[in-house]
C-alpha cells in the first residue's frame, strides 16, 4: 500500500487540527504547549510530504531545502513552546493557565 500526497496532507490537517483544539481548550500550559507541539509537527509533515513528492520540481536540492524548512519548524517550536512557558509561569506563578491569582 502506498501512501500519497493527498493521505500525509489529510494526516497533516488533522494533526494540525487536534493541536489546535488543544491550544484552544486551555486546560494548562503543558496541554497548550503539546497542541503546540502537535501544530508544528504538523507542518514538518506537511514540508517533508511537499519534499518527497516534488512539488513539480526536479532539482537535486529539493531534499536540503525540506530539511532546512522542517528544522526552521523545529527552532520556531521551541522558541514558542519556552517563551510560552516562561510568560505563564511569569504571571500566574504555576503551570495551570486558568489558576486564580491571589
Amino acid at each position: 500500500m502506498n501512501v500519497g500526497l493527498n493521505q500525509l496532507l489529510v494526516a497533516s490537517a488533522a494533526l494540525f487540527a487536534v493541536g489546535a483544539f488543544a491550544l484552544v481548550a486551555r486546560r494548562s500550559a503543558i496541554v497548550m504547549l503539546l497542541g503546540t507541539q502537535f501544530m508544528f509537527a504538523a507542518g514538518a509533515i506537511a514540508f517533508v510530504a511537499f519534499g518527497t513528492f516534488g512539488l513539480g520540481t526536479r532539482t537535486l536540492g529539493a531534499g536540503a531545502a525540506v530539511a532546512l524548512f522542517a528544522g526552521a519548524t523545529a527552532v520556531a517550536e521551541l522558541a514558542v513552546g519556552l517563551t510560552m512557558a516562561a510568560l505563564i509561569y511569569r504571571e500566574h506563578r504555576s503551570f495551570a493557565v486558568d489558576a486564580d491569582r491571589e
